[in-house]
């Protein structure tokens, strides 16, 4: 390491160590808007809707435990 290397990582260290300033330009505080209510989610199963809560988010869709997506009930054909 050269000299001009350790008095460069010297200087640094040193900054480091500084406490910051009271002021940091370019920070403000925002007030931040509070979120809108929305409505929650339902199951988006038949037509119409199955419409029950809670439900889980699938890739096609939000589904209740009833009716997960991919995963079909099993009908049972006439003998």
């Amino acid at each position: 390491m050269t000299r001009a290397t350790a008095a460069s990582l010297a200087a640094m260290r040193r900054r480091l160590d500084e406490p910051p300033p009271e002021n940091v330009p370019g920070q403000l505080a925002v007030e931040v808007p509070v979120a809108e209510d929305k409505p929650p989610k339902v199951c988006g199963y038949g037509n119409p809707r199955c419409g029950a809560v809670p439900v889980r988010f699938y890739p096609a869709g939000w589904f209740c435990d009833t009716h997960p997506a991919g995963r079909p009930t099993h009908r049972r054909t006439a003998p």
